[in-house]
């Protein structure tokens, strides 16, 4: 688990240090913020290993190939 936002999950992503990606979707639209994945960065190929959903929001895992 990573706590501390996307400046510290790219640079794990950036060493290839993550083997799952739990990513919730919240329906709700912020604005500006941080993005999570940064442009420019390599390919990473994942699939897709489980979704679900719950109290409006979609949650999905990811698992290296």
């Amino acid at each position: 688990m990573i706590c501390g936002g996307a400046d510290i999950a790219n640079q794990l992503m950036q060493k290839n240090l993550i083997d799952k990606y739990f990513i919730t979707i919240i329906p709700t639209i912020l604005g500006d913020g941080i993005p999570f994945f940064y442009a420019g960065k390599q390919e990473i190929k994942l699939r897709l290993a489980e979704a679900r959903h719950m109290n409006g929001m979609a949650e999905l895992i990811y698992e290296k190939r």
